[in-house]
């Protein structure tokens, strides 16, 4: 009952933008937009959810959860349109536009369940038939 009173959405109120130490990127720093879907509970559930599937049964220090994929592939993808806009006459990236890229590498992994991926060849033999 306790969690039905936690948002659903990011709130409206203006997040601060805030660093985060990334194992593989270093310090990072995400605008607050990011961080208003970040502190979501639908985000949140994502810190459960490995991103190696059953690899850690084999490399027990072989961890990475979605959690903080997707917090690397928001950042990446902020990298990737500064990349795109520097190295491309005439390309100008509006900032609305760039958070939405952003968000959308941020966002891309909210459907999935536990060991999503070990029922894809499930899936698509169903989707062929």
């Amino acid at each position: 009952a306790e969690d039905t009173k936690r948002p659903l959405a990011p709130k409206q109120a203006k997040k601060e933008d805030r660093q985060v130490k990334d194992a593989i990127h270093g310090s990072i720093k995400l605008p607050g937009i990011c961080w208003a879907f970040i502190d979501t509970r639908q985000f949140q559930r994502l810190r459960k959810l490995k991103q190696l599937g059953m690899t850690p049964a084999v490399y027990p220090t072989a961890t990475h959860t979605r959690f903080e994929h997707s917090i690397g592939v928001c950042y990446l993808t902020g990298k990737m349109i500064d990349h795109l806009e520097s190295n491309t006459k005439g390309l100008k990236v509006s900032r609305k536009d760039r958070l939405c890229v952003m968000l959308a590498g941020l966002c891309h992994d909210l459907g999935h369940g536990p060991y999503s991926h070990m029922f894809e060849s499930f899936v698509r033999e169903v989707d062929d038939s």
